[in-house]
C-alpha cells in the first residue's frame, strides 16, 4: 500500500523484498489436485530434511516462499511459531481474506474495561480510510449492523452453504450471531479482476487475481508510474544513520551473493511484517540508537499481542448423512463467522474482559479430515465416508490476547542466522484472559451445534502455538506520548521524523478481528502523512 500511494505521488520508490518475484503460471496451484503431484503435495522429503521450521505453507504447490530457517529463538517457558514468507506480496499471496474494520469499541477498549490504554485515535478519524482500501481491493459481506464491528462498502456476499443455513437456525436460538463473513475476494468483476470462480484453490495462490493480494491489486499500479524499483531477494539488515540520528537509508544483504549493499533515501519505511520490522529496527544499533533505533521509550518490541486460535468444537450434522455432495470448499477459507457478542452492553458482562470471535467451515470439503473416525476398509470404509462427506463442522476460534509485560521480543545476545543477523528472542505466553475466553468458545460452539441439531465429536485441548495466527501485533505501539509510545499517530516514529511503519506492529491492542484490512487502512493514511510533508518541505518535523 505504501509502494503504491507513493509512487502514484510522484515519489521515487526503491522498495526491497527479502524473496523472490511469484509467477502465477508456475507458482500456484492452478487447479492441480494432490495426486496430479509427484510427492502428492507434501513435496520433496529432501528439501523437508532441510527446512527448521517445517511451516506447511511450504508445500508441493508453492516452493521455496516460506523460510526454512528459525530466524529467532524463544525464552525459557515461552512458545512461537513464526512463519515468514519472503516471496513478493508475503503472505498476502495465501491469507484468509478476512477483512473486518475495527470498531470505536476497539479504539476506546481501555475507557471501557481500564486495561492498558486507548488508541490515539477515534473511529472516525480512520473510516474514510477503510472506505477508499474496501473499494480498492473489493470486499464480499453484508450489512450488519452489529455494535462490535462496523459496516463497510461492500459486493455481494458470498452464497451460504446447507451447513450455514442449519447452523444459522441454531445460532439463532441461543441469541449469538451466525453471519456472512467480510471476505477481500471478488463475487462479482472488479476493477479489471475477474470474480471468483469458486475452485478453493486460494490458500495456495489464487493465478486470476479474484481475491486481494498485493502483486495483483497494488503493486502493477506502482510499476506503472515508471516510479518503483523493486529489488528482490534483499534482506534487510538495518536502517542505516546520518550524524544526527535521522535514517538515511537501509543495509541489506544480496540472497544470492551473501554481499552486504546499501541503499539511501529522505525518508525509509518499514513495512516487514511486525516481528520483522522489530527485529530490524532492534539491531538497528548505533552512536545515536544504542539499544536500537527510535527507541527513546524503551518500548521497541515490547506489548507483543496474538490471535489465540484453536478449535473450540468440531463435529457433524446429522441431518446431512446420505445428501449429494457439493463443492462447499468454494472458497478455500471461511464464509461464515459469528463476530463478537461478548461484553458489548457492559464490559463485565463475562468473567473476561473484551471479547472474541468464531469462524465456521465445513460440509465438502477436498479432503475428508474425518477419515481416521471410522473403522474399516474397503467398500464399507468407502460407502461410510462418502455418506458422512458433506457433515462436517469445525469452528475455530479468534481471541485476541491483553498486552501484557511478559509477552515482548529482543535481541537473542548469542544466536545469529546463516546470514550473521542476529535473531529475535520471543517471550509469549497465553494470559489468563485468554484462556478464560478459550473455555468460552467452547461452551459456546457446543451449545450452537446442540442446537442445530448436530453432534460434537471433538474439541482441542490445548489452543494452537502462539504465532499460529500470523496476526501479531504491538511491538512498535502508536501514542501521542513519546515516552511510552514508539510511533505517533501517524506511524511516524517520535525519536527519528523520516522512519515509518506501515505493518501491523503500531497496533495498540488486539481485537476480535482479522488485521489485515487494518493494515492497509493504516498504511495508506501514513503514506499520505509522508507525502503531505514532503510537499510542506518541514524536513519530517513532528
Amino acid at each position: 500500500m505504501a509502494i503504491k500511494t507513493l509512487c502514484e505521488a510522484g515519489m521515487e520508490v526503491c522498495a526491497l523484498n527479502s524473496g523472490r518475484a511469484l509467477d502465477p503460471e508456475k507458482d500456484f496451484r492452478n487447479h492441480r489436485m494432490p495426486w496430479d503431484l509427484k510427492y502428492r503435495s507434501f513435496g520433496d522429503p529432501q528439501l523437508a530434511k532441510q527446512s527448521e521450521a517445517g511451516f506447511v505453507g511450504d508445500t508441493e504447490y508453492v516452493e521455496d516462499v516460506w523460510e526454512r530457517e528459525f530466524t529467532y529463538t524463544t525464552a525459557p517457558g515461552a512458545k512461537w511459531s513464526w512463519a515468514r514468507c519472503s516471496a513478493v506480496g508475503g503472505r498476502t499471496n495465501f491469507w484468509g481474506r478476512s477483512a473486518e474494520r475495527f470498531g470505536e469499541i476497539d479504539f476506546r477498549a481501555a475507557t471501557l474495561d481500564h486495561h492498558d490504554v486507548d488508541w490515539p485515535l477515534h473511529y472516525e478519524e480512520i473510516a474514510p480510510y477503510y472506505t477508499r482500501v474496501e473499494k480498492m481491493i473489493g470486499v464480499a459481506s453484508t450489512v450488519q449492523n452489529r455494535p462490535s464491528n462496523p459496516d463497510g462498502d461492500y459486493l455481494p456476499p458470498m452464497n451460504f452453504r446447507c451447513f450455514d443455513m442449519i447452523l444459522q437456525t441454531g445460532a439463532k436460538k441461543i441469541g449469538v450471531p451466525y453471519l456472512p463473513d467480510r471476505i477481500a475476494q471478488l463475487t462479482v468483476e472488479h476493477d479489471g479482476h475477474p470474480a471468483c470462480h469458486f475452485c478453493g484453490n486460494c490458500t495456495s495462490g489464487c493465478e486470476v487475481g479474484s481475491f486481494f493480494s498485493t502483486p495483483w491489486f497494488l503493486l502493477p499500479k506502482a510499476d506503472a508510474s515508471g516510479n518503483l524499483e523493486l529489488r528482490t531477494n534483499a534482506l534487510a539488515k538495518s536502517i542505516l544513520v546520518d550524524e544526527e540520528g535521522k535514517a538515511s537509508g537501509v543495509s541489506y544483504l544480496d540472497r544470492a551473493t551473501k554481499q552486504e549493499r546499501e541503499v539511501y533515501g529522505r525518508a525509509v519505511i518499514l513495512a516487514a511484517s511486525c516481528l520483522g520490522t522489530t527485529r530490524i529496527m532492534l539491531n538497528s544499533k548505533s552512536r545515536q540508537w544504542p539499544t536500537g533505533i527510535a527507541n527513546s521509550s524503551g518500548q521497541l518490541g515490547h506489548n507483543l499481542c496474538d490471535h489465540l486460535y484453536g478449535t473450540p468444537a468440531a463435529g457433524y450434522l446429522p441431518q446431512l448423512l446420505g445428501q449429494p455432495s457439493f463443492p462447499d470448499n468454494v472458497s478455500d477459507s471461511s464464509i461464515a463467522w459469528m463476530p463478537r457478542w461478548q461484553n458489548l452492553n457492559h464490559p463485565r458482562e463475562q468473567n473476561f474482559a473484551r471479547g472474541y470471535s468464531v469462524y465456521v467451515d465445513g460440509g465438502c470439503w477436498e479432503f475428508p479430515a474425518y477419515y481416521d473416525q471410522i473403522e474399516g476398509f474397503g467398500s464399507s470404509f468407502k460407502r461410510e465416508m462418502k455418506r458422512r462427506y458433506p457433515t462436517p463442522v469445525t469452528f475455530t476460534s479468534q481471541i485476541p490476547s491483553l498486552p501484557s509485560a511478559g509477552n515482548f521480543v529482543e535481541i537473542d545476545p548469542v544466536a545469529k542466522d546463516s546470514y550473521g543477523i542476529p535473531k529475535l528472542r520471543i517471550h509469549f505466553q497465553w494470559g489468563e484472559n485468554e484462556i478464560r475466553m478459550w473455555e468460552h468458545s467452547k461452551k459456546a460452539c457446543a451449545d450452537l451445534m446442540q442446537a442445530a441439531g448436530g453432534v460434537v465429536e471433538d474439541s482441542s485441548e490445548e489452543p494452537e502455538t502462539p504465532g499460529y495466527s500470523q496476526h501479531e501485533i504491538g511491538t512498535c505501539r502508536m501514542g501521542d506520548d513519546p515516552t511510552k509510545f514508539v510511533t505517533n499517530r501517524f506511524g511516524q516514529t517520535h525519536d527519528v521524523a523520516n522512519l515509518f511503519i506501515c505493518d501491523g506492529s503500531v497496533f495498540v491492542n488486539g481485537t476480535d478481528k482479522a488485521p489485515t484490512l487494518s493494515i492497509l487502512a493504516f498504511a495508506l493514511r501514513t503514506s499520505e502523512h509522508l507525502i503531505e510533508q514532503f510537499r510542506r518541505a518541514d524536513s519530517f518535523q513532528h
